[in-house]
């Protein structure tokens, strides 16, 4: 049964595909009706996937820069198809783009459950060293001014975070809640009121129109198919182990409060990136589980599902492992008996079930550096 025009929303989505090395575009149908995905191949000119429907994706999750996991292939929204979805649907969804300047894990995490809770979603994430090129070019719009020469060394060669945002009116919206860029005239319950010290230390930098932040989320995270200049590796590889933050939780808006606790739990965060994992990715990073772990498939699929964020993390107290004590950090596999045992664990905390417990860490504390390696040297190219 077709849907009748008005049930049935039009997207354009991209999907990367390794084996031919070439992005395929498609018609992406969605049908309110009952839920259902159709997909009509824009090269061939035939259908791709007849109507059906997906687990776990809804109307809510269709938005330009969203990617949506459909039957193991990793569909990226990029547009609107026709005039009916946009004005119907989200003619005030932007994007936008954020630098979060050099500040405490703790901070970065509150001001990332701000713009959650301000109704930004975060599409892209990545922690970084900046070049001085790097900070010409993303600051461009900020050289004129008087205060560039000291913006350039409070930002260069420091660790920043670079957070891709999407939202009704996101460019607007993420400048209201950031505030006047003097923290002492911003505006009470900004991020600038509440966490900046003065005109270059004030927490963010807001991409003042939708094309600069356009300019900048291409320049910060080049297309995996570009030969762009790729920003600087940040992960130490000594004495490290790997966090994830799962899909559910990024979805849940839990990432903030994961970044806090794990800096009041005494480890530093010195990489971090958001990724997409694909479905075979996902099988063989969790391949050591399979036969032993009742949950494997389940875990498969949730990583698969969505953007997740990984973590090279580093125990600030040098003199200790950081794979066994951040275990201890992160608590049991299954929440409710974490809750019951551990009730300060990450898990304990943030988790649902045994598959969507919030947080994977390494195990092993001889897996911490071979899994950080297997995010940040492997998938991350």
């Amino acid at each position: 049964m077709e849907g009748s025009f008005c049930d049935k929303y039009s997207f354009i989505g991209e999907w990367y595909d390794n084996q031919a090395s070439m992005v395929r575009r498609f018609n992406l149908y969605y049908y309110t009706s009952d839920d259902t995905i159709e997909m009509f191949d824009l090269r061939s000119r035939k259908t791709f996937l007849r109507r059906v429907k997906v687990n776990g994706i809804n109307l809510e999750n269709f938005y330009i820069g969203a990617t949506l996991y459909i039957l193991g292939r990793h569909i990226k929204v990029v547009d609107f198809a026709c005039e009916y979805t946009k004005k119907k649907l989200h003619k005030d969804i932007q994007v936008t783009f954020v630098i979060i300047k050099p500040l405490e894990t703790k901070t970065v995490g509150r001001i990332l459950s701000m713009f959650h809770e301000g109704g930004l979603r975060i599409t892209k994430l990545k922690k970084t060293y900046l070049s001085t090129d790097d900070t010409h070019v993303l600051l461009k719009s900020e050289a004129a001014d008087n205060t560039f020469p000291f913006l350039l060394e409070h930002l260069t060669e420091k660790m920043v975070h670079g957070v891709e945002l999407v939202g009704k009116d996101a460019v607007s919206a993420c400048l209201k809640l950031a505030g006047d860029k003097d923290p002492t005239k911003a505006a009470e319950g900004t991020i600038r009121a509440l966490y900046g010290e003065d005109l270059i230390k004030n927490c963010v930098d807001v991409a003042p129109s939708l094309e600069v932040a356009v300019k900048n989320i291409n320049y910060f995270f080049p297309p995996a198919t570009m030969n762009s200049v790729r920003l600087k590796l940040t992960a130490t590889l000594s004495n490290c182990t790997l966090c994830i933050v799962k899909p559910h939780a990024i979805r849940e808006g839990k990432l903030g409060a994961a970044l806090e606790a794990i800096d009041e739990g005494g480890f530093d965060i010195t990489a971090l990136n958001m990724f997409v994992v694909e479905n075979v990715n996902a099988a063989e990073f969790y391949e050591v589980y399979k036969g032993i772990v009742q949950e494997y498939k389940g875990m498969v699929d949730e990583l698969a599902s969505g953007p997740c964020v990984a973590m090279e993390i580093v125990a600030k107290d040098k003199n200790v492992n950081t794979a066994v004590e951040f275990r201890k950090l992160v608590g049991p596999s299954d929440p409710e008996i974490a809750r019951l045992l551990r009730p300060n664990t990450l898990r304990a905390k943030l988790g649902k079930t045994k598959v969507q417990n919030a947080i994977h860490c390494s195990d092993l504390a001889e897996d911490g550096v071979l899994e950080v390696e297997y995010f940040f040297k492997i998938l991350d190219m």
